[in-house]
């Protein structure tokens, strides 16, 4: 088991070495219940109270952000735990991140909201982590990897458990994009990237950066 919890973080060892194995073949792994049903409920709590801003880039992607507040907080709080740092490192084959930065976003069926191909390959950027924050599940919205220049399609991955995630590798060799969410519940998740030559969390609170 490998979980975020309210009161820390535990990682067995078997499964973050047979995740390793599985990153090294394919580029990306789940995370089961990542998030357990406590901090699950506590961040959907924190999600009602919050609210959401049109962000797009035309011709590129359209969804809705969540505006910083107690949610986006606590999950950078939590993912940018040094011994979460540490076991991705170990699962991706990746030493020494230094944070993790995301955005809470959603898709919702029917209203244009889409994606369009891309690799994130930018600023330092190794590994991606997506984490689903619907708590029903919905149709569609899946991530679809593919190779840049053969266009071969690598993966497409279904990712509706609550509180499960998704790591995969940021390369130029690859891109991906998020399917259209088609109908039903939206798509909401907390996704971002994690990086080694960015300042710590800690030192951006303190700003030290």
């Amino acid at each position: 088991m490998i979980q975020l919890r309210r009161d820390g973080f535990v990682a067995d060892r078997e499964e973050v070495e047979r995740l390793r194995t599985q990153f090294e073949n394919s580029n990306w792994v789940r995370l089961p219940g990542l998030l357990d049903p406590q901090l699950f409920s506590l961040v959907l709590s924190c999600i009602e109270r919050s609210r959401w801003r049109d962000h797009k880039q035309p011709g590129f992607f359209s969804e809705y952000t969540l505006e910083t507040g107690a949610a986006a907080e606590l999950l950078h709080f939590v993912t940018n735990a040094p011994k979460f740092l540490a076991t991705v490192g170990d699962i991706t084959g990746f030493s020494a991140f230094t944070c993790f930065r995301g955005r809470v976003y959603r898709m919702e069926p029917n209203i244009g909201h889409t994606d369009n191909w891309h690799s994130d390959a930018i600023d330092g950027r190794l590994v991606a982590m997506s984490i689903n924050l619907a708590p029903r599940g919905y149709q569609g919205g899946l991530l679809q990897v593919r190779e840049t220049k053969s266009h071969r399609m690598v993966a497409e991955i279904t990712n509706i458990g609550p509180g499960d995630a998704i790591l995969f590798r940021v390369s130029t060799d690859f891109e991906h994009l998020v399917t259209d969410v088609l109908t039903g519940e939206p798509k909401t998740a907390f996704a971002g990237w994690f990086h080694r030559d960015a300042p710590s969390l800690r030192m951006r609170l303190r700003g030290e950066h």
